[in-house]
């Protein structure tokens, strides 16, 4: 029984928004508040579909499994959300395993519970059929959803990358903020609008480098998102590409990044010019060799030219090696 409870956290979602005061108390009366710490799971894929779960504070995590794979992460689920009526309605086993990264309080009801909703309440059916109806909506045509998601937590629990296309994939505008050392020191920050990257800032760096970053150095602290309204006119993107093809060149240039790695094993090893001039067939980086080049005329480590030019580790390794293959370095 969980009476005495705040309902208000029963506001944060789409299902029970417009209920009244005394049916919220009613539905608290009626379920049980239930605590995971890290790792621990709420319910794994395949189990049966016996009830529904309201997160009342913490993030769950949504893995799946398909073709018998190792289960990986593809969202995760904030302060109000709802899980698992689908499965109640369809009689379906669960599609997906839910666990909490790092802790959560989870509101769960009853299938009886949930019918007995349903038959009573005309209200509650209505929002129920608006929230698939806008599930849906939002997965076929992209449509933002009315709510902002609220997610926080620490990356030592969470997959940063997941975040990041969770936010994409539910179409929130707002801004995620990566801190260390209590909020003290601020790391990163993410604006979207309407599901995709608009700004980017990692230490030094901007734009997409900014969030190529991200994926291609380990990343520790805290991070939380703030869902806001924002007009189009007020928003000034300093990110190239959409969000999607964004995450694609991101994992792309993580996965190449250690193979670059490993043509320069020591980081702290300074590299100087060979050739008498840089000679580079490449347009689009022209301007990015060129810098590298000029900082390696008295002799520059890896380490000390991703600090002293604003581009991602992807960028100055593969600029260094190709360098190296040309002759033009030693």
């Amino acid at each position: 029984m969980s009476e005495g409870i705040d309902p208000a956290f029963l506001r944060a979602s789409d299902l029970f928004e417009h209920q009244s005061e005394e049916v919220l108390r009613a539905v608290l009366a009626q379920g049980r508040i239930e605590a995971f710490g890290a790792g621990q799971v709420v319910f794994r894929q395949g189990d049966a579909g016996d009830r529904l779960y309201i997160v009342k504070s913490g993030v769950l995590e949504i893995l799946a499994s398909r073709d018998g794979a190792e289960s990986v992460p593809i969202a995760y689920l904030g302060e109000g959300e709802v899980l698992g009526e689908l499965a109640l309605l369809t009689g379906s086993p669960r599609s997906a395993t839910a666990r909490s990264p790092e802790r959560a309080e989870v509101l769960t009801l009853e299938k009886s519970v949930f019918l007995d909703l349903m038959a009573t309440l005309p209200r509650f059916s209505q929002d129920l059929c608006a929230v698939l109806a806008r599930r849906l909506e939002a997965t076929t045509l992209k449509v933002p959803r009315a709510t902002a998601k609220q997610l926080q937590g620490n990356l030592k629990f969470f997959d940063l990358a997941t975040v990041i296309q969770t936010l994409i994939g539910a179409q929130q505008t707002g801004t995620l903020l990566v801190t260390q050392e209590g909020g003290q020191q601020r790391v990163a920050e993410l604006f979207f609008f309407k599901g995709n990257v608009a700004k980017a800032r990692y230490r030094h760096l901007s734009g997409d480098d900014a969030v190529f970053q991200l994926f291609q150095a380990p990343l520790e602290g805290e991070f939380s998102f703030t869902g806001r309204t924002v007009q189009e006119e007020d928003v000034h993107s300093d990110i190239t590409m959409p969000a999607i093809s964004l995450l694609m060149e991101s994992v792309r240039l993580q996965d190449e990044l250690p193979l670059l790695k490993a043509r320069i094993a020591d980081p702290a090893r300074a590299y100087r010019q060979k050739a008498a001039e840089l000679s580079w067939n490449e347009a689009d980086t022209v301007e990015l060799a060129a810098a590298v080049w000029s900082r390696l005329r008295k002799g520059a480590s890896v380490a000390e030219l991703q600090k002293d030019i604003a581009r991602c580790s992807y960028a100055i390794y593969r600029t260094l090696v190709t360098m190296l293959d040309a002759g033009q370095i030693e």
